[in-house]
Order: C-alpha cells, then structure tokens, then sequence
C-alpha cells in the first residue's frame, strides 16, 4: 500500500489528481495534494483510468525495464532514500519516476513512459508530480542529469555539475557514478523550489 492517485481522463477534458496518503506509508509532509493534470489536446486516452502509486521493491523489474527503453540508467533503482512512483493505465504500468533524497533536496532519478504511451503528457505529469512531491517534503531544490529534453519547461536552470555533486553526495545514483570513476553525462539542471 502507498500513495495513490486515480483520475478519469476524458478527450479534450481536464482533471485533477488527488494524492491520498495512508497510515502505513505516508509521504514526509503527511498531507494530501492536488496536481493538475491536463491531457494533451487529441489525446486518444478516451474513458481510461490512470493509477500513480508508490512503486515497491517487487516494482522493480518494471522500473528498470521503463528506464532502459527509455535509454536511462537503471542503477540504483528503488535503492534506500528514494522514492519511485508507477503509474498504471488500467492495472498495466506505462511510467514510472523516482527521486533520491538528500538533506533538503532530491535529485530526479528519471522519468519513463512505455512507448506505447508516449505523446499523452504523461511524462510531464510524472515530473510535475515528483517535483511537487518533492516541494510538500519541504526540499528547497529538485536537480537532474539530462542528455536532453526542455527541462526549463518546468522550471528548472542549467547549473555546474559540481553543485549537485557537493548538494547531495550520497544520493545512490551520485555513488554509483562515483564507484565506477564515471561523471554524469549531459547537463545538470535545478529547480528552485523556494520561490
């Protein structure tokens, strides 16, 4: 059991996601939240049911498998100090996000969409929700590696890599870089989450 949301999407439509957090597994703010959730205009997801849920280590296999099609690193997946989140459309897993937490900041793991489910704003959802996630925990910035994509879309600046390396230098993807004598590829963006 964990957090879970449930939206019913219609064409054209919009919708809000509600956050609902258990008393086995609660998020570190304790409280629920809303997400906007917009389908992309000519969205086929007509009358269909999307589920995001904390992922589980019997997870795994699934957030691995969404990363590596989407040509991420799936070391360190569901490692201690992250948080994984799967999202479900109806009960078959077509995303999957993650953040790894450090002292008042967490790093974006990754954000993965099934290619049959791409083109549908679900990735954009995943990483609105886990910044916002990530803002309710209290964090003061939200950092990623990326060999792409238009991260200032959500906000977020290109930094030197050597600001994330010192801001949060035991998150697992850092130490796995790290071990192998590796340094991130790409470019190394933060979001503000103090403004």
């Amino acid at each position: 059991m964990g957090e879970s949301r449930q939206v019913r999407l219609w064409r054209g439509g919009c919708a809000m996601l509600r956050a609902q957090h258990n008393s086995q597994r609660s998020s570190p703010h304790g409280a629920a939240y809303l997400l906007p959730f917009l389908p992309q205009e000519g969205s086929t997801m007509s009358d269909t049911t999307l589920t995001t849920r904390l992922a589980t280590a019997e997870d795994k296999p699934q957030v691995t498998r969404m990363f590596s099609e989407a040509g991420l690193d799936t070391d360190a997946a569901l490692e201690s100090g992250t948080t994984y989140w799967i999202m479900e459309r109806n009960g078959e897993a077509v995303g999957a996000v993650g953040l790894e937490h450090g002292d008042g900041v967490s790093l974006l793991r990754g954000a993965a969409v099934s290619p049959s489910s791409r083109g549908m704003g679900l990735g954009r959802q995943l990483v609105i929700s886990a910044v916002e996630y990530a803002r309710g925990r209290g964090d003061r910035a939200v950092y990623l590696f990326s060999k792409g994509g238009k991260w200032e879309t959500f906000g977020f600046t290109q930094i030197p890599l050597a600001v994330v390396m010192g801001d949060i230098p035991d998150a697992p993807q850092i130490q796995a870089y790290r071990s192998r004598g590796e340094r991130p590829g790409g470019t190394t963006w933060m979001r503000d989450l103090t403004k």
